[in-house]
């Protein structure tokens, strides 16, 4: 059977959560680079509301990457309408999350689902990536992203220059 890239529903979201579990370890790794991460059971409830609320909205799609029936990676992308100032295109996805299993990662699942991604017809994709997580930024940039948002969080209080 070998790889294969589905499209999926709500009714699948409980199986992404070790997937979701892997991405939160990787960010658990970055915590004090960037800020505290929420406990894994706290952190996947959000989530997994969030990816049901998208796909109830209907302008968010699932794709599921699958190895003899097991699922081994995703992607949520998230459809919108172009930017008010930057000629991007009239109707963009965002990728909200892309998480490939640790015994996958470096076979291509990722390039995989991006490629599928890119087939569901939005003219760009976007992406969201941490600053200090240089193997997704390095993977992305393989895959034809460049930087164009800097996103800035606040510091907190105790923190900040007086």
């Amino acid at each position: 059977m070998g790889l294969q890239i589905v499209e999926g529903a709500a009714d699948r979201l409980d199986e992404l959560e070790p997937l979701w579990a892997a991405m939160h370890a990787v960010h658990a790794e970055m915590a004090d680079e960037v800020a505290p991460v929420r406990p894994l059971a706290e952190s996947w409830q959000r989530r997994r509301a969030e990816y049901w609320e998208w796909l109830a909205a209907g302008d968010t799609r699932l794709l599921i990457a699958e190895r003899d029936g097991r699922v081994v990676g995703y992607l949520m992308l998230r459809f919108m309408g172009g930017a008010s100032t930057w000629e991007i295109g009239e109707r963009v996805a965002e990728i909200e999350s892309l998480s490939v299993a640790e015994s996958e990662r470096g076979q291509g699942v990722g390039a995989l689902l991006i490629d599928a991604a890119r087939e569901l017809g939005a003219e760009r994709l976007l992406v969201s990536v941490v600053h200090a997580n240089t193997r997704a930024r390095r993977f992305y940039e393989r895959e034809g992203f460049e930087p164009f948002y800097l996103l800035m969080l606040e510091r907190p209080t105790n923190e900040r220059p007086s």
